[in-house]
């Protein structure tokens, strides 16, 4: 075996690495980027006695990575990859029976503990980068954890990291040893220099770079978010760049000779300027790094509940990640960081990034959970649970996809579609394509259902020229199709390959029922325009995405979808006035959802094919036309109405008072024709329970009335079909019945509805929020009123006095009090004064007759007779000689 002989920091650990190993079964070791761990430690495993004939897994998070450090250790023993050092990854591996160490993702672990529940032959595991938190980490961890406790208790695992939160994972990990390696760096000088508009970062980062390449010494590292802001520099740079400066972009999908060109010293005097995204923060060294330049942005999958779909967002990045950036610039020398941000912004950021199991689609984790036999998150030594609401809709999801079953076991399909390495939305519909292939006798379903799949996992193949009025993904395959030469359309038909060759290892359940000739599945991937049923793409996509069928509404472009949801398309678009449409794929675009990608489809045939199945639903709606409520039967999509037909059957009472109550909601509580008598009701019993809070009265504000609607008016709704017959309602004798008898009692005490004077003549109290309830009658029927009346509980001192509005003969207000004691004794003088001279022929008291109470009023046929409390024993006849004795002492001459 031969090594290298350069010492790494790590090495200074190594004794207690292998001793720790030897005798514990889980490990925690945090190490700064650059001691390595990765590229030196994996090597010491292949001679630990404990593993003597076992296999060793070491995880990385990314692909550009595992294969890179496989190479790398392969060359520190002299040996080609492949032999003692292999790596396994999605779409390529390079193992054979000699390989021990099997650098992979954590997605292949899960595959291989799926398959080998005991992990038979492994020694250890080692999760390398562990603090990047990944999706596929935190799922591949469980799981081997869970053999580890219950299957495997001489399993090993060690959990690598630069920057490992010790303390939160020891409190999942009681059972494991803490091992660090301080590592060896040198002083990185910081500095800042902010772009002047955060729009404007590419051109700022741009001209910082303009402006540094031809002055540098040394290669420059830059953290860019993603792989087009890369390709916007390499494009723009080049003319700018000494000859001494390599250009060398980073990112997963390049090749590997590309790859290991960025990562490679520099030769021959030469610097390197690498455009790197965020998979060179800890996974890979490059060599001759002294300057960093960090845009302090990164892109990041995060899971849209608006589209139900992983949308790419570009967000700042947390310390932790900042830091692990500038070390880059001092492994070898001090070297210097240059952050494109403000230090107030550095200083604002949270220290840690949120965790992928957080804001990732949850699909893919909750189906290999249903698969392992777990029907919740908790039945696993989960690292972090997810949010509780995320999880019962990602497993809702999976049901509805008819991937597993209301138990959260799998179906037939889902245990199918487990078996491929892709979505399982993608999954279910290469498994239905095969299946309608079959069924329906038409060829190459398969092939196109392949081709739309592996479509979908890349990025767009149209230019974003292409994009603008054109989001028919079958016209994406025919482009495929007809230049299947190009290098990203090569990836794609591979991997389309791969999905055909899956598929057809399946076993296809045939129905029994069916008499007809069974086709014979197609033997290779069909990639020929001519021949692929590209017509029935929206029919193959809607396996994928039955909640996206979209059906057209009012404007061209304008959709609403099965989920609820409206989208939009261009006016332009060719499939803008389509009646029905599949979404395959939704973007965020200022506050409305816009199509990125669909297809059209055929109602009738998808109905007809059992791809969609309608539900029967009666539904009730009030036609402002008619004025009245329409009785109907939808056939119905999720949201969509698909068909709709008026009935004549007894309409339920339960969906007759939904219906109002509905409409009363919409149109709000004016709507309903309150008359007088309720309206007053309802002044007076809002009036009683803002002063006479005591009482315990029910609230009758608008708010309360509408939220309630069902309790007070929906009994009374039942048989009720037009407007006319709901404005007929006494709508008073409803809202008194949600009072008890006492409490009808009480109400009408304490809040009565009339002021009754001496004459008994009953005169209207008016009733308030603003102020004191208001009554208006005439100065005759205040004689002998000695104190001010007043409503309220007068029991529990909460009685508010009547405002008094005095009327005239002539029924004008000419005085207005809240205190009658006072009237009398002040400006009642005058007010006499004034009455008299304007109407002479009425009786005006005296202030003194008046405040006495020395007589009694009596209205006989509404004339108004004073009679002396001396002769309150005469009959009443004797009223006209009283009457008559008024007009001769007012009217002397007469």
């Amino acid at each position: 075996m031969t090594l290298s002989a350069k010492q790494l920091p790590i090495d200074e650990i190594k004794d207690d690495v292998i001793n720790t190993l030897n005798q514990h079964q889980t490990i925690l070791l945090t190490a700064p980027p650059g001691a390595g761990k990765s590229t030196c430690l994996p090597l010491w495993l292949l001679d630990l006695a404990c593993l003597s004939g076992k296999k060793i897994y070491l995880l990385q998070p990314r692909r550009i990575a595992a294969k890179n450090i496989a190479c790398y250790l392969a060359m520190q023993l002299g040996e080609p990859v492949g032999e003692t050092v292999g790596y396994r990854l999605r779409n390529e591996s390079k193992v054979s029976k000699n390989t021990r160490l099997e650098v992979i993702t954590e997605g292949i672990l899960t595959q291989i503990i799926q398959h080998d529940a005991e992990l038979a032959g492994c020694g250890l595991v080692v999760f390398d980068e562990f603090h990047e938190r990944s999706l596929n980490a935190d799922l591949a961890f469980a799981l081997t954890r869970d053999v580890q406790l219950g299957l495997r208790d001489d399993l090993k695992v060690l959990l690598m990291s630069a920057t490992l939160a010790t303390e939160s994972i020891i409190q999942k990990l009681p059972d494991a040893i803490c091992l660090e390696s301080k590592g060896r760096s040198y002083p990185v000088e910081i500095s800042y220099q902010a772009p002047t508009q955060a729009r404007l970062w590419r051109e700022h980062a741009l001209s910082v770079l303009k402006s540094i390449v031809n002055s540098h010494q040394g290669s420059i590292l830059v953290f860019l978010p993603g792989t087009g802001d890369i390709r916007y520099l390499a494009e723009q740079l080049p003319s700018f760049m000494p000859e001494s400066m390599l250009l060398c972009p980073l990112y997963g999908d390049l090749a590997l000779a590309q790859q290991q060109q960025a990562i490679a010293p520099a030769t021959n005097g030469k610097n390197k300027l690498v455009l790197a995204t965020n998979i060179a923060e800890t996974s890979l060294t490059i060599e001759g790094v002294n300057l960093v330049i960090d845009t302090g942005l990164e892109n990041v999958a995060i899971y849209d509940m608006q589209t139900l779909s992983n949308k790419l967002t570009q967000r700042s990045i947390a310390k932790a990640s900042a830091i692990q950036r500038a070390g880059r610039a001092g492994r070898l020398q001090a070297g210097h960081c240059l952050r494109l941000f403000s230090k107030d912004d550095f200083e604002r950021r949270s220290e840690q990034s949120t965790s992928e199991i957080q804001q990732a689609d949850l699909l893919p984790m909750f189906l290999e959970l249903a698969r392992w036999g777990a029907s919740d998150c908790s039945q696993l030594p989960m690292i972090e649970m997810p949010d509780s609401k995320r999880e019962q809709l990602a497993w809702q999801e999976l049901i509805e996809l008819d991937l597993l079953t209301k138990q959260k076991q799998l179906t037939p399909d889902g245990k199918k579609a487990a078996v491929f390495p892709c979505h399982p939305r993608f999954a279910k519909m290469l498994l239905r394509a095969q299946h309608l292939e079959q069924q329906q006798e038409i060829l190459h379903l398969l092939s196109l259902a392949c081709l739309l799949a592996a479509l979908l996992e890349e990025r767009d193949i149209f230019n974003s020229q292409q994009r603008t009025d054109d989001c028919d993904i079958a016209h994406r395959v025919m482009l495929l199709c007809q230049q299947p030469k190009k290098s990203h359309h090569q990836r794609i038909i591979v991997q389309a390959q791969r999905f055909f060759r899956l598929a057809n290892n399946q076993v296809i359940i045939k129905n029994a029922k069916q008499t007809s000739p069974q086709v014979k599945l197609s033997s290779s991937l069909c990639i020929t325009v001519n021949e692929l049923p590209i017509q029935h793409c929206g029919l193959i996509l809607l396996n994928a995405y039955p909640e996206r069928i979209a059906k057209q509404r009012n404007n061209q472009g304008d959709y609403l979808t099965a989920y609820g949801k409206g989208v939009l398309m261009s006016e332009s678009d060719a499939l803008a006035n389509k009646t029905f449409i599949i979404a395959a794929q939704l973007f965020q675009r200022r506050h409305t959802l816009a199509i990125a990608l669909a297809a059209e489809f055929d109602l009738s045939q998808a109905m007809a094919w059992g791809v969609v199945k309608t539900q029967s639903k009666t539904h009730l709606k009030f036609d402002q036309q008619l004025n009245r409520v329409i009785f109907a039967q939808h056939q119905m999509l999720g949201a969509l109405v698909v068909k709709e037909e008026n009935s004549s059957e007894k309409i339920a009472e339960e969906l007759l008072v939904a219906c109002w109550c509905q409409q009363i909601r919409k149109k709000g509580l004016q709507w309903l024709k309150f008359d007088d008598s309720s309206q007053q009701l309802l002044l007076r019993w809002r009036w009683l329970t803002s002063t006479q809070r005591h009482l315990l009265f029910p609230e009758v504000n608008d708010a309360v009335l509408l939220a309630n609607l069902e309790q007070w008016l929906g009994p009374y709704l039942t048989d009720i079909t037009t407007k006319a017959q709901l404005d007929k309602v006494d709508f008073s004798a409803l809202l008194l019945n949600q009072l008890s008898y006492q409490q009808q009692q009480a109400f009408k005490k304490i809040a009565p509805t009339f002021f009754i004077g001496p004459t008994g003549r009953k005169c209207l109290i008016r009733y308030s929020l603003e102020q004191a309830p208001v009554v208006s009658l005439p100065m005759q029927e205040l004689y002998g009123v000695t104190e001010t009346p007043a409503v309220g509980d007068k029991a529990s001192n909460t009685a508010v006095p009547l405002i008094i509005e005095i009327l005239s003969p002539a029924k004008r207000p000419i005085q207005v009090t809240q205190d009658l004691v006072a009237f009398w004794q002040g400006s009642y003088r005058e007010v006499q004064k004034d009455m008299k001279a304007q109407y002479p022929k009425h009786t005006w008291l005296s202030p003194e007759e008046a405040a006495s109470g020395n007589f009694r009023v009596i209205d006989r046929k509404k004339k108004i007779c004073i009679i002396s409390d001396q002769g309150k024993n005469a009959k009443i006849d004797n009223i006209k000689k009283v009457n008559a004795r008024n007009e001769r002492k007012n009217n002397p001459k007469k």
